[in-house]
């Protein structure tokens, strides 16, 4: 017996075994994903759940509200990120700016968890914000970076 998977009305998989991870999934969407069995002639029924990403999450070191809205700034090629001279033209000091909007999901022993609440999916999930002179925090991956000032 083989399963065939599908997102939509789209073919993502056809399997042996009862289980199947599916990946490249974009934080905070939706998928309608379903399943059925084909025994090489014809396939049954398919079985269909609809599942909801969660969002990328960071952790500040600090205490803030549960629930509180926060807005994080995205940019490419911040100042400190990579030696002066050798970001793209035009993105001295940092370019392809993004308002990214975040709520706070936990809060407990001085450090917060935010979740941003869109797809943004240009940085790694669960990466730690470290804090700044000006005291705003700031999480950089390679070439990028994400700011918050409360």
């Amino acid at each position: 017996m083989q399963y065939r998977i599908r997102n939509g009305d789209t073919m993502i998989a056809t399997v042996n075994a009862k289980g199947y991870r599916v990946t490249g999934l974009t934080p905070n969407t939706s998928y309608s994903f379903s399943v059925a069995g084909f025994n090489g002639l014809r396939e049954s029924s398919k079985q269909t759940v609809t599942v909801k990403t969660r969002g990328l999450r960071l952790t500040v070191p600090v205490a803030l509200p549960v629930d509180s809205v926060h807005t994080l700034i995205y940019l490419e090629y911040p100042l400190g990120s990579v030696p002066i001279g050798t970001e793209p033209k035009g993105f001295f000091g940092g370019g392809n700016r993004q308002e990214v909007p975040a709520k706070v999901i936990s809060s407990s022993g001085g450090n917060s968890t935010l979740e941003i609440t869109n797809a943004f999916n240009l940085m790694n999930d669960n990466l730690t914000m470290q804090q700044l002179p000006d005291e705003s925090f700031v999480a950089m991956q390679d070439y990028k970076a994400l700011y918050f000032k409360r």
